[in-house]
């Protein structure tokens, strides 16, 4: 397996995995990862989650160490899909063998697209804290 598609591999198993873990916290969830497919038009993120009559979505990202990026296109729809459906959108990373769920309005701007450096990962939520906000 080349590496391009072992990272492909990795990510397609931590979207499910993420997905699972939300689902075993009462979440329903849904798995629609578009990217890597030919579907260049479609405007959906990787997981939506919604528990108590709220909606959340997530890019799903995996790296060993940061910093992470995220293309401009997939931010662009990300927000179109949450502003649609009413959800608050995320980027879920996994990484350092935990979960960290930044808001879109915490990412950094930067020439190429977004970056999510140590900064924001140290104010990232966990999914605990995305149980509480269902609670609150």
């Amino acid at each position: 397996m080349k590496g391009r598609e072992r990272a492909r591999k990795r990510g397609f198993n931590k979207e499910r995995e993420f997905s699972r873990r939300l689902w075993n916290m009462g979440f329903a969830t849904v798995r629609a990862p578009a990217s890597g497919s030919k579907a260049r038009l479609v405007v959906q993120p990787d997981v939506v989650a919604a528990k108590g009559g709220r909606i959340f979505c997530f890019e799903v990202k995996t790296r060993r160490r940061g910093p992470f990026y995220i293309g401009e296109e997939q931010v662009r729809k990300l927000c179109e899909w949450a502003k649609r459906a009413g959800a608050k959108p995320f980027i879920a990373i996994y990484t350092k063998r935990r979960w960290f769920l930044v808001p879109l309005e915490a990412i950094e701007k930067i020439e190429e697209g977004y970056r999510i450096g140590k900064e924001q990962l140290e104010r990232a939520l966990d999914l605990k804290d995305l149980d509480e906000i269902v609670s609150s």
